[in-house]
């Protein structure tokens, strides 16, 4: 019937649904991918019209365009830019797409074959693309931190509600433009260098790191941001998504911070210069007042002991026991003096008052206690309030060696190294535990690390259980050339 007489072994070798209907709409020839997809049995829809194929509601619509085709025939999609749905014989529709090519028979009887495809599962994928997508934006659009996707070029292609409260932009004002645009000079001509590089040896220096920038505002004023950019690939096609999120409070608060501990700083500083004021004040006040008194009573008890003598009668007990309480009062004097405030870290200077405190250590603990000053560091001239802090932090170590390490044997070494005086005291004691560093209540060590803080020293504790315990103090040299 048809010129050929090849199109009925096509249609029945093809694997696309294909039927043939006549300018009445009756199907007369369907090919078994299109049976199977109506799911009529083999030969069951020849005779019928093609409206059969579709749902109810169609058909009378159907029926004019049908009409309109077979006046001027021509190969084309059917209902381009319509959504097309097909009936199975159950009554089930489906999402189908048409495309119709008009066919002469021998006699010059116009037919249509109709090319049928099931396309059910690219809508179920538009439709899950379409919801995922719905769902980035909704997640894109009430993100708390900006959003800014751009290209491989740092064209803007996306920008999120909250990314246009933070720069003042618009989405339409920055789409298409350079992304450099959100950022003040120098960093504004730097970037498309940075693409650059990136895209020529792939050297990552934001992606995938995050880092502390700069941002510009369409106002022109400037904020730091805390910018994480996370690269994707669609092919060959690279985007870039930055996530931003402002750190303008964050940076207020920690420099807010920054002032208070310098401002703590300085009044423990001024307090330790009262305290050392405090101590003169009263070792001198002690030798000058009690020191005196007690010297006065031993001299009129060892009068009175020699005068009893020199007469031949015997020595009162009470006497002899005053004298003994005399010598151990100025003894104890002396030491509490010393402790307050040493004199010769005054006279002579804290490198002679640190080997005098390691033989006043050794004699009153026990401990072997050995102090070494280098000549590089005695060469080094110290102000008083440098070499007071040295001599505290050193007479609070030997104090903790004593009280706590169950050490034999303790050094005290000073020289400069690198530009720097380094102080260490090192014993071989239990060692120390690291909670007790970390412990805010040890107001010993506390005191150590904000005395040498204060005058831009380094001091570092080191120890572990059975291993003693090593204090070493850094002071920069420059620190102490500008005094």
């Amino acid at each position: 019937m048809l010129k050929g007489h090849s199109i009925d072994w096509i249609l029945q070798s093809a694997t696309d649904a294909m039927l043939i209907a006549d300018q009445e709409g009756a199907i007369v020839l369907a090919n078994p991918p299109a049976e199977s997809m109506f799911g009529y049995a083999p030969g069951e829809l020849l005779g019928k019209p093609v409206e059969a194929l579709l749902p109810d509601r169609y058909r009378a619509s159907h029926l004019s365009r049908r009409k309109d085709y077979a006046a001027q025939p021509r190969a084309r999609s059917m209902g381009s830019g319509m959504e097309l749905s097909g009936k199975r014989s159950s009554g089930m529709e489906f999402p189908v797409e048409v495309t119709l090519s008009p066919l002469k028979t021998e006699a010059g009887m116009t037919l249509v074959l109709a090319t049928v495809h099931d396309i059910t599962r690219r809508k179920q994928a538009d439709a899950a693309l379409q919801e995922s997508e719905a769902r980035m934006r909704a997640i894109f659009d009430t993100a708390v931190d900006a959003i800014v996707t751009i290209d491989e070029r740092g064209i803007i292609d996306r920008f999120n509600q909250a990314a246009e409260r933070l720069f003042g932009y618009a989405e339409a004002e920055v789409a298409g433009n350079n992304v450099a645009m959100l950022m003040p000079s120098p960093y504004r001509e730097m970037h498309d260098g940075y693409l650059g590089h990136y895209r020529q040896t792939g050297e990552k220096r934001i992606i995938g790191i995050g880092r502390e920038v700069t941002g510009q505002r369409k106002d022109g004023t400037t904020f730091p941001m805390e910018l994480s950019v996370a690269e994707m690939r669609f092919g060959e096609r690279r985007m870039f998504t930055g996530m931003v999120r402002d750190i303008s409070e964050r940076k207020h608060a920690e420099e807010a911070l920054r002032q208070s501990q310098s401002e703590l700083r300085r009044l423990s500083a001024h307090q330790e210069q009262l305290k050392e004021q405090e101590r003169k004040r009263i070792a001198q006040e002690i030798h000058d007042e009690l020191g005196a008194l007690l010297t006065g009573i031993k001299a009129y008890v060892s009068v009175s002991i020699d005068r009893t003598t020199r007469a031949g009668l015997p020595v009162d007990p009470l006497l002899v026991e005053t004298a003994g309480l005399a010598d151990t009062a100025i003894k104890t004097v002396r030491k509490v003096i010393t402790d307050l405030r040493p004199s010769v870290l005054d006279q002579l200077g804290v490198w002679a008052a640190l080997e005098w405190y390691a033989d006043q250590i050794e004699e009153r603990s026990g401990l072997d206690c050995v102090c070494s000053i280098d000549p590089t560091a005695l060469a080094v001239e110290l102000d008083h309030e440098r070499s007071t802090m040295l001599f505290r932090v050193v007479q609070e170590a030997l104090t903790n060696v004593v009280r706590h390490a169950e050490a034999s044997n303790v050094t005290v070494q000073a020289a400069c190294h690198d530009g720097a005086i380094v102080l260490r005291i090192e014993d071989d004691g239990k060692g120390i535990d690291t909670d007790r560093l970390l412990n805010r209540d040890s107001w010993g060590l506390l005191g150590m690390y904000e005395r040498s803080h204060h005058f831009g020293g380094d001091l570092r504790i080191t120890g572990a259980p059975g291993h003693g315990t090593q204090v070493v103090l850094r002071l920069p040299l420059e620190n102490i050339n500008a005094q």
